[in-house]
């Protein structure tokens, strides 16, 4: 009886650390409001399907704060007014899976998913920013992409490449990495997973670009590829408001 109530209470506890892991935060200039759920009606119900066969875990309790301070930074680097137009709601889980592949973040209309399950697992307070804007970049690029110069992003690429089959393709291979890779600098892409389409090679330059990474900067003083796509990029966020200049990025 005594060990049964004592895993009882071990279980109860285990619980309510899952449900208060569930509590709504409002993060940012524009208060958007986060959320930390425990199950997939989170999706939207053409991702609930059998094929898709979405899959999270909740995020451990100990995790919200460091979280909530990545955020924080992330989501203050943008306007007001561009958060307030462009982001509804952030979900932050601990893992996420469709179609039995694990997925560190995604997105749909208004809405970003990002994962985090620990910095001892290497999702740390850079990881958890830069995924942010990895996947608000795609938000912002589907919903403005008369702004974006994909002509241009072309012809910036070696001549005769031709992107791979997309993100959900690359999951599938080792070309996955966000990771900076040196090898890939001189034909102006950033990491293996930008070879999967315009969507992520776009995404990789956001992200390194909001995090202002020292290692990006240094790319692209060598290499003129690097810095044909950045002038891009960086024209396309200025054209959803001017203080995103080319000063602003390098002094980030």
């Amino acid at each position: 009886m005594i060990r049964k109530a004592i895993l009882a209470g071990l279980l109860l506890t285990l619980a309510l650390s899952f449900i208060q892991a569930q509590d709504v935060y409002s993060l940012g200039p524009a208060d958007t409001e986060t959320i930390y759920p425990s199950d997939t009606r989170i999706f939207p119900c053409k991702w609930r399907k059998k094929k898709t066969a979405p899959a999270i875990s909740g995020i451990h309790l100990q995790e919200i704060s460091r979280t909530n301070q990545a955020l924080e930074i992330a989501l203050n680097k943008y306007p007001v007014t561009l958060l307030e137009k462009n982001l509804k709601k952030i979900y932050i889980v601990s893992t996420m899976r469709f179609f039995n592949l694990d997925y560190g973040g995604t997105y749909f209309r208004k809405n970003v998913y990002i994962t985090n399950n620990g910095i001892e697992n290497g999702y740390t307070q850079k990881y958890i920013e830069g995924t942010f804007h990895h996947e608000f970049s795609s938000i912002l690029l589907i919903r403005h992409k008369k702004h974006f110069d994909v002509k241009a992003w072309h012809k910036a690429n070696p001549e005769g490449f031709n992107y791979g089959k997309g993100g959900l393709e690359a999951l599938k291979t080792e070309n996955a990495s966000v990771e900076l890779d040196s090898s890939l600098f001189h034909m102006g892409f950033l990491s293996r997973y930008s070879l999967a389409s315009v969507e992520e090679d776009f995404n990789c330059y956001a992200e390194y670009l909001f995090l202002s990474d020292h290692a990006f900067w240094k790319a692209w003083d060598e290499h003129e590829a690097i810095r044909a796509k950045t002038n891009i990029i960086i024209a396309f966020f200025s054209s959803l408001n001017p203080v995103f200049s080319f000063v602003y990025f390098k002094d980030i």
